[in-house]
């Protein structure tokens, strides 16, 4: 059975869904609570709410968005994931803070260098953003690309700003 915990970031409410393998989900800021509870309870059909859900996670969520250096050291559970699309997250995963990476780059880095626009599908498609840091990938022109977000490429940018990438 899986849980969900939605709490308050200096810009707007996230939430988290974890299951009993580790962290499923992850969702950015939302202007209000209510239509992300309608989110995770579309995605997550019985989640239960557990407010105190990974309070170490929440604190570094928040911090994140603060502008502060985060640490996102939690156990995923990929389980749902096909075996591509597990090591273009886990690739994903290892882009540090204040760096980018190409979609190509990623592609290369998970043993599919011709996988360009099927790792664009991955990132479009990343239960967990921030903890897999989909925002650091941008495209080889150097442009952002797109978001799949609230706020769209504007989050991206937000993010990336955070960190000092641009």
């Amino acid at each position: 059975m899986s849980k969900y915990c939605i709490f308050e970031t200096v810009a707007g409410h996230c939430g988290i869904v974890v299951g009993p393998r580790g962290l499923l989900a992850t969702y950015l800021p939302h202007k209000g609570r209510a239509k992300l509870e309608r989110l995770i309870g579309q995605q997550h059909l019985g989640a239960s709410e557990e407010p105190a859900l990974m309070p170490n996670l929440v604190s570094a969520m928040r911090a994140y968005f603060e502008g502060r250096p985060a640490r996102f050291a939690v156990r995923l559970d990929l389980s749902c994931l096909t075996d591509f699309r597990r090591r273009v997250l886990e690739a994903c995963r290892r882009i540090p803070r204040g760096k980018t990476a190409t979609y190509a780059d990623l592609a290369r880095a998970a043993g599919s260098p011709r996988a360009t626009r099927a790792v664009g599908s991955a990132m479009a498609n990343n239960p967990l953003p921030l903890v897999v840091p989909c925002h650091r990938v941008i495209r080889s022109d150097g442009s952002l690309g797109e978001f799949s977000s609230p706020r769209g490429v504007r989050q991206k940018e937000h993010m990336l700003r955070l960190e000092g990438a641009i």
